[in-house]
């Protein structure tokens, strides 16, 4: 299988009957049959508003069917998937798509009163919700839509801020993806018998590389949820019903449920729980299994690189604290400030080198290029590789970083307006407090 839309063709094929995705929020089941149906027609839907492969498709819409079917027909269809995290603001959103100007908006119902579309401004495309959106997808008639793109083409673009505070956009292709989920399958020990339960944001590439992508290139189950405030108070008993035994959250989701007065029934199919997108404190990893009784792997990766490392909980020596061995992918070297290689345990720059690596950034390209030392993308994080066990240690970042829901976001001083298209909010400014 050469790509996640070759591997949903072939599940649709082999194992038609299985669940693909489960949706929590209206209790919709979607087999492999049926999912890879909609997307095609999800694929002749974006031929119908115009839209070419190679185009940029920017997607602010939450965690539901439309989202997976918009991103999927993406995949197949050549366009490229720009996902916004939904909690952001129009006047956040709009500082990237002003920045890397899309083709079109697609935003969810509730939202498009936000954006206003007109002359030198994207196409905004109302996305309806539940229902009304798999009718509007049956109405499009006409033969099956799926573009040649070339492996190295574009396949998604991740927002993201750099190091001198201008939005630059990630370009991640399909060869990269098409590297990095089977490595992670084979790195996890993904299967077709696992159920992912999703809570974090499906804009967020992490929510991606680590549940839906490798679980549709498995073969596996998704139980999807709008995220974890809505269903905090029936989170384990989610977990138990549905036998999930794949989850990845943010330390801000195990602080709360350490604090919340629920607490998993016998019966767990769980065996840990992942946690990235942000530092993991060791006090935090460490009450999480004294509470619960359940280890928590410490997941350590980039949007420019995918997940780079291993931690599994399941090892017999396994210890907290470490964030595990590198992915097959990829190699991993600790760097001094010149770029050469420090020995092991002492601690240097985290650096990423492999096909997992991204190509480029989409504004001020030339930005990339200072990333990168003899093939090496320099990360920004501080870590260092224990000669004990090779194990690689994160300890910090160079970066400032804000984090909003496990978003990171870098700082400006800046004063200007973000967008003078956005209607109907309030522009902020992130500084610096």
């Amino acid at each position: 299988m050469n790509s996640v839309s070759d591997a949903l063709r072939r599940h649709a094929l082999d194992r038609p009957a299985s669940i693909a995705l489960h949706d929590l929020a209206t209790d919709r089941r979607f087999d492999y049959r049926e999912l890879d149906r909609l997307v095609d027609a999800a694929c002749r839907y974006l031929a119908s508003l115009g839209l070419h492969a190679g185009d940029r498709l920017a997607l602010v819409v939450d965690n539901t069917i439309e989202f997976c079917l918009l991103f999927l027909a993406s995949l197949r269809y050549g366009t490229i998937a720009n996902p916004h995290p939904y909690m952001f603001s129009a006047a956040e959103i709009a500082a990237d798509l002003e920045a890397t100007p899309p083709a079109a908006v697609m935003v969810a119902h509730e939202r498009v009163s936000e954006f206003t579309a007109g002359p030198g401004r994207p196409a905004v495309v109302d996305v309806p919700s539940g229902g009304d959106f798999l009718e509007a997808l049956a109405s499009v008639r006409g033969r099956g839509v799926c573009n040649p793109w070339p492996r190295e083409g574009v396949a998604c673009l991740y927002p993201s801020c750099g190091a001198e505070d201008d939005p630059r956009g990630i370009l991640y292709s399909h060869a990269n993806l098409s590297a990095l989920i089977p490595s992670i399958c084979r790195g996890l020990r993904h299967s077709p018998a696992d159920v992912h339960l999703v809570v974090l944001p499906l804009a967020h590439a992490a929510a991606l590389s680590y549940s839906l992508l490798p679980a549709w290139w498995c073969g596996a189950t998704i139980v999807l949820a709008r995220g974890f405030w809505p269903i905090r108070n029936d989170f384990w008993e989610i977990v138990r019903a549905h036998r999930v035994n794949r989850v990845q959250v943010v330390p801000t989701v195990l602080v709360m449920l350490l604090h919340l007065a629920a607490r998993p029934r016998a019966g767990l199919m769980l065996p840990y729980v992942g946690c990235g997108s942000a530092p993991l404190p060791l006090r935090v990893q460490l009450g999480f299994e004294e509470t619960f009784g359940l280890r928590v792997a410490n997941l350590y990766g980039l949007s420019e690189t995918g997940p780079t490392h291993v931690d599994d909980p399941t090892e017999p020596d396994w210890k907290a604290g470490s964030i595990g061995v590198p992915l097959d992918v990829n190699e991993v070297a600790i760097l001094d400030p010149e770029g050469l290689p420090y020995a092991d345990g002492q601690e240097g720059e985290i650096a990423i080198r492999g096909d997992n690596v991204f190509g480029g950034y989409a504004v001020n390209p030339h930005a990339a290029a200072g990333r990168f030392v003899r093939g090496f993308f320099r990360t920004g994080d501080l870590g260092y590789r224990d000669p004990r066990d090779g194990r690689h240690h994160f300890t910090g970042r160079r970066k400032r970083l804000i984090i909003k829901g496990g978003i990171n976001i870098h700082p400006s001083d800046g004063s200007s307006p973000l967008s003078t298209w956005v209607s109907g909010c309030v522009v902020r400014v992130l500084s610096v407090v």
